[in-house]
């Protein structure tokens, strides 16, 4: 039976603007710009993360995560319980320390988009006559994670011995970074994104202008499709703004919309009688050894059987899955609360009878050669991000206006022609 995976990767990045001095020559600089400007509410992220994890677990024998999102996932499942699904060889983690997507300036240069190293681990010195010693180097970003939240000793030493026991291998990490930039670079270059306001719009000097975090957010989604497919994960958890992204990419190729589908594959509606098993988990009222109970006995198997499947019945994979639970967990589910549903778009089939040279994206080449995703979208996600997309348009807006009427007082006439003061038309919101 092949072995079903999921690659997660709908974890909130944070804003971050790091500028950066060449040692021994301070006239060579290089600005950064990754993540997003969001508020985040860490109940609810912990709850999503338990969710996440949860599904996955009771419905696929891999999870694929990126070695940044470790220290997330910690902090909700804590380091016993990572420890065990890293000895279990379900949880396999993705070396992504050259690759951070960001938006890169050099100088005084044009923004380009790209990727910068996460920061490097920690030196461990011994006695002064015994050589440095080196963590594994492809985990240093995590190190330094752990030691910047203080967690240190033998116990975070065997996480990282178990992450490298469990690594991903990626092959040529420089190649996907080529494939992810070339990626990028075709879509934003494409109609479908130069008709978009959000995206990109002409100044009035006639330079087209684009949002650097929608930017940063396009080469995020890049990735995790490029990720998905070298890996041969068909199913993937991620910002929703994906599936608007693959509807570009098509309409870009062939010139006209393509409309995906919807899968009931592991659909779970949200009803009564079903236990949000996340937030039971955070509550600690379940814990590891009943998931993997739910997971490991004969339903739970068959569940995940049914998953690989196209033809078979909601309602009974839906009862299913309920009877490993109360199975399982009995008592402990007494209060009927729903357990979270996963949107989930399949794109297969898009691409019947289309010659392969009718595009140059790497990611439609792989599908119409066999590799046919699911999204599983999250929409809380997304609207997270695109708050901060509309925020950083505004203040980008707000900034140009105040370049271009420069000089002109609040109560003098509006240059625009409007008749109205200043301070009631175009100054209105400066």
């Amino acid at each position: 039976m092949q072995t079903t995976k999921i690659l997660i990767t709908n974890f909130p990045r944070i804003y971050q603007r790091p500028s950066f001095v060449m040692v021994g020559d301070e006239s060579k600089t290089m600005d950064i710009v990754c993540g997003y400007d969001i508020k985040v509410d860490n109940h609810q992220v912990t709850l999503n993360i338990a969710r996440d994890l949860i599904t996955a677990l009771l419905t696929f024998d891999k999870i694929y995560i990126e070695g940044n999102h470790i220290w997330d996932i910690l902090q909700v499942w804590g380091s016993e319980y990572v420890k065990e699904l890293l000895r279990l060889h379900i949880l396999c983690v993705i070396p992504d320390q050259e690759l951070n997507p960001v938006m890169m300036r050099e100088g005084k240069g044009e923004w380009e988009h790209g990727f910068f190293s996460y920061a490097q681990g920690y030196v461990i010195v011994g006695h002064e006559n015994e050589k440095p010693q080196h963590e594994i180097h492809k985990w240093s970003h995590i190190e330094n994670t752990f030691h910047h939240h203080g967690f240190q000793g033998i116990e975070a030493n065997t996480i990282l011995y178990l992450i490298d026991e469990n690594s991903v291998e990626l092959g040529d990490v420089k190649e996907i970074q080529e494939k992810v930039n070339l990626e990028t670079k075709r879509d934003s270059l494409s109609t479908s994104f130069l008709s978009d306001p959000n995206f990109y719009r002409r100044r009035s000097d006639g330079k087209w202008e684009y949002n650097q975090v929608s930017r940063v957010r396009l080469q995020e989604l890049n990735k995790s499709a490029v990720l998905a497919s070298v890996l041969g994960i068909e199913n993937v958890k991620m910002d929703a703004e994906i599936c608007n992204l693959m509807m570009k990419k098509t309409a870009s190729a062939f010139s006209k919309p393509l409309h995906s589908g919807t899968d009931a594959l592991v659909h779970l509606e949200q009803q009564k009688g079903f236990p949000d098993l996340g937030e039971l988990f955070v509550d600690k009222i379940v814990n590891l050894d009943d998931l993997l109970q739910i997971r490991n006995n004969f339903n739970g198997k068959l569940f995940r059987y049914w998953a690989k499947m196209t033809n078979y019945e909601e309602g009974v994979m839906r009862q299913e899955i309920m009877n490993s639970v109360n199975n399982v967990l009995g008592s402990k589910c007494l209060q009927p609360i729903r357990m979270l549903a996963c949107n989930l778009i399949g794109i297969g089939g898009f691409l019947p009878g289309i010659t392969a040279s009718a595009f140059d994206s790497y990611v439609l080449d792989k599908v119409f050669k066999g590799w046919h995703p699911n999204f599983f979208l999250d929409n809380e996600l997304k609207k997270m991000i695109d708050r901060s997309v509309d925020e950083d348009n505004k203040k980008n807006q707000d900034s140009f206006r105040k370049e271009m009427f420069k000089g002109v007082g609040r109560n003098e006439p509006c240059p625009c022609g409007s008749g109205k003061k200043f301070k009631k038309c175009h100054g209105r919101n400066l």
